[in-house]
């Protein structure tokens, strides 16, 4: 059965997968696969964002909901999900979604440490970013929360000059779910300075 028959018959990835349960990691390769099989309508190895937009719509039809995702949605999702800042979703990617819910252990993220080396902008802006962290992290326990990470996204738009910004409970999440790299619900310094040069890496600033 090719995967238009799939979406015809209405037949669903969620509807093989009960919500919660616990699967060993390879069958949690398994279904990333069946996953990637269904959405990568061209062979190419990733989800577009076209791709992803009807992923959306799916994942919602099996919760008997309807909806149209807007160009934000998906470009939400695909920060979610692309955690190797490529700007594509990949096949690993899927398959990390798939450990994160369904595994009992999601799988090992690979440490990313800062260059030894970087340019006078990169340092710049990571001297910021600390300062901002430090501030916020009131307690000093090297990680910020969910109840923290508003005043953070607060101060970082006010260094840029928005002081009116106001972040939602939905920017608060979406923000954690791309900072944290370990899934735990905590962003760690480590994990900030990572999204600053994450972020100049995708507008063509050299790091080093």
């Amino acid at each position: 059965m090719d995967n238009n028959k799939l979406r015809n018959s209405g037949y669903q990835i969620s509807d093989r997968v009960q919500f919660g349960g616990v699967f060993e990691p390879e069958k949690c390769k398994q279904i990333a696969k069946q996953v990637m099989d269904l959405y990568d309508s061209n062979k190419d190895g990733f989800i577009e964002q076209n791709e992803i937009a009807m992923m959306l719509s799916d994942a919602y039809r099996a919760m008997n909901k309807g909806f149209n995702p807007t160009s934000q949605d998906v470009s939400n999702c695909q920060s979610i999900l692309d955690r190797k800042s490529t700007g594509r979703v990949h096949s690993e990617d899927i398959e990390q979604l798939v450990q994160k819910y369904f595994s009992g252990q999601p799988p090992a993220q690979p440490v990313k440490r800062v260059p030894e080396k970087l340019s006078r902008i990169a340092q710049e802006r990571l001297e910021v970013a600390r300062r901002i962290f430090k501030f916020v992290d009131k307690d000093g326990s090297g990680f910020l929360t969910e109840e923290e990470v508003p005043e953070l996204l607060k101060e970082t738009y006010k260094h840029m000059g928005m002081n009116d910004y106001q972040p939602t409970k939905e920017d608060v999440v979406i923000w954690i779910q791309m900072t944290d790299s370990d899934g735990d619900g905590k962003v760690t310094l480590e994990d900030y300075e990572q999204l600053v040069l994450d972020s100049l890496r995708k507008q063509g600033i050299s790091l080093e």
